[in-house]
Parts: structure tokens; sequence; C-alpha cells
């Protein structure tokens, strides 16, 4: 299938991009360069990217009411530009989504554990 694990990798980018983008944003508002900047804090992954996938990931986030824009209106040098808050779903979409990413953690904690007893055994190959 041509090109059907570079979608899957840019799918998982974008899944993990929303929540990171809510966690900046539940700081304070931030127009979207400065979102891109800080996206550095939580993977290199980010570091590099086509900014197009934060503002594609912005327009979706304010379309599902988890992020609501507004223009600068204190941009006296230079274009003018989009600042992004979270709103209140976003606040709630959020809490939902760590709440998840805790179980997930726990659950491959579980796991790892297992498979060290395992393969700590006797002179396991795994």
């Amino acid at each position: 299938m041509p090109g059907g694990r570079g979608r899957r990798r840019r799918g998982k980018i974008m899944r993990f991009l929303q929540p990171c983008l809510l966690v900046l944003l539940h700081r304070g508002e931030a127009h979207g360069y400065s979102l891109l900047h800080g996206l550095n804090a939580f993977d290199s992954q980010f570091g590099g990217k086509d900014p197009s996938l934060v503002y594609r990931s912005l327009r979706e986030m304010e379309e599902l009411g988890l992020v609501a824009s507004s223009w600068d209106a204190d941009g006296s040098l230079g274009p003018q530009r989009r600042v992004y808050r979270i709103t209140p779903e976003g606040e709630a979409h959020l809490a939902e989504w760590i709440a998840d990413l805790r179980r997930t953690r726990d659950e491959i904690g579980a796991l790892v554990r297992m498979y060290e007893e395992v393969t700590s055994g006797a002179g396991s190959n795994l």
C-alpha cells in the first residue's frame, strides 16, 4: 500500500499534537508561531515539522469547539496574527486525554514489569 505507513505516522502525530497544543493553551493564549516553538518541550519529533500541521490542527480544534481564536488587536508591528485560547470544552477534552494517557501509562508499566519478570528468569531469549 503506497504511502500507507507515512499516513499512519502523520495521523499519530496529529492525534498527539492536539493534546500538546491544548496543554500549551491551558497555560495561556498564544499565537500559532509560539505554539509551534512550544511543541519542542514535548518531543523533538515536532521540531522542524511543517508549520501547516499545527495550523491545520488548530483549525480542526476550533471547528470542534476545543479552541477559539481572534485577531491580535495589539499587533502594532507587522501583519495581524491569530491568538488562540482553550475553551471550556477544550479543557474538558484535555482532562479526558490526560486520564486516558495515565491509564495507558499504567497498562504499559504493568506489561513491562511482567515482561521483565519473565525475561529475568532462567536464560530466556526474549
